[in-house]
């Protein structure tokens, strides 16, 4: 039997990339050829410099992030969607506040400014008719992000804008009230948001290695799908937390899940416009020059 190839797959939070981390538990990745590790960076724009230095070669992050990295220049490209292709970000607000206008001149935590749930947040908040840089203090937490519903009760934040299964800790603790999703109607329910990335150097030095990580990816969300007492059990035990709060989080999130990792090239022209609409890229561009199709996968043969 050949060595297995060591690959350290990229994360922008300790909670992300759950289902790859039950494929590894499972051996999915050990049948692909592949020794996958999942390595955290805490933060969009610092992901995005993990792999433009190199520091990673493959991973997952949020398309905003992504899409500002790419259009400055950064050697990368989006080749897959993540399961969470549409936008998963929450906002939990304290018990207390009952209204969006009863948010201005509070303290709104969130991983990073310039990652995924800063923008998103941005285009909420305005929808409601706040002004997010005058009426909301962005709290960046980075590191200590998986503290996040913690912050939340020791009175550092307000309200929060996050992934699961965070919302559902907070409100399994009866700290918070979910209040929106991002890919509720009124922000943005056509959105490419979770997308899986490589270096170009590595898709033109190995491709196979790039094919084999995404096949992976595919097989692993289906089998999280397929069992999901046996995954609501791993992720309890992975993150640490009870598994009430994960299966209360799966049922917020699975039927929005996508399996297959098929990018929404529509929905991921509504990330680049807003990028572009919100500043974080100076000039307008299509979803096109973001990606390598290549290894999008042939849903004849899906797992």
């Amino acid at each position: 039997m050949s060595a297995l190839k060591k690959v350290a797959y990229g994360a922008p939070t300790d909670k992300s990339a759950d289902t790859i981390r039950f494929g590894i538990e499972n051996g999915l990745f050990e049948e692909e050829g592949l020794d996958l590790s999942v390595k955290v960076v805490f933060g969009g724009p610092e992901i995005a410099a993990a792999y433009s230095s190199g520091a990673l070669q493959i991973g997952e992050m949020g398309s905003p992030p992504a899409i500002n990295a790419i259009a400055a220049g950064a050697p990368f490209k989006i080749v897959s969607s993540g399961c969470r292709r549409r936008a998963h970000m929450f906002l939990g607000v304290r018990k207390g506040i009952d209204s969006f206008q009863g948010l201005k001149g509070k303290r709104l935590g969130l991983l990073g400014l310039g990652s995924c749930p800063h923008w998103i947040a941005r285009k909420m908040l305005t929808q409601h008719g706040l002004a997010p840089d005058a009426d909301i203090t962005f709290v960046p937490l980075l590191e200590r992000y998986p503290r996040i519903v913690e912050i939340l009760e020791a009175g550092e934040i307000d309200a929060c804008i996050a992934m699961e299964p965070n919302l559902s800790i907070g409100e399994e603790k009866g700290l918070l009230d979910v209040w929106a999703a991002g890919f509720d109607a009124p922000y943005l329910p056509d959105f490419q948001w979770e997308v899986r990335v490589a270096r170009a150097d590595l898709i033109e030095r190995d491709p196979e290695l790039v094919a084999a990580v995404m096949r992976g990816s595919r097989r692993a969300a289906h089998l999280a799908a397929k069992n999901p007492d046996d995954f609501a059990a791993f992720a309890a035990r992975q993150f640490g937390i009870s598994e009430a709060a994960v299966r209360r989080a799966l049922n917020r999130e699975a039927s929005h899940y996508h399996l297959d990792g098929q990018i929404d090239l529509a929905g991921l022209q509504v990330a680049v416009d807003m990028q572009h609409e919100l500043g974080g890229i100076d000039r307008p561009m299509q979803a096109a020059e973001f990606t390598d199709l290549r290894f999008q996968p042939d849903l004849s043969v899906a797992a």
